[in-house]
């Protein structure tokens, strides 16, 4: 029997004024946040500590 465990992240809107900075920093993050999920699916990773230990070092570079 498996235990579906959920957890509930509040968020915030806020508003900013788009510019070339602002639409790299948010692709670099997307591009970060999608190199992580795509480690852990391969690798079957499930927790942060072993995700953050996994990507540490190609994130470095």
């Amino acid at each position: 029997m498996y235990t579906l465990i959920v957890e509930v992240i509040l968020s915030v809107p806020f508003n900013y004024e788009a510019n070339d900075d602002i639409r790299r920093l948010l692709e670099d993050f997307r591009s970060m946040v999608n190199f992580c999920i795509d480690s852990a699916l391969k690798r079957r990773i499930t927790s942060y500590a072993t995700l953050r230990k996994g990507v540490y070092e190609e994130w470095k570079k």
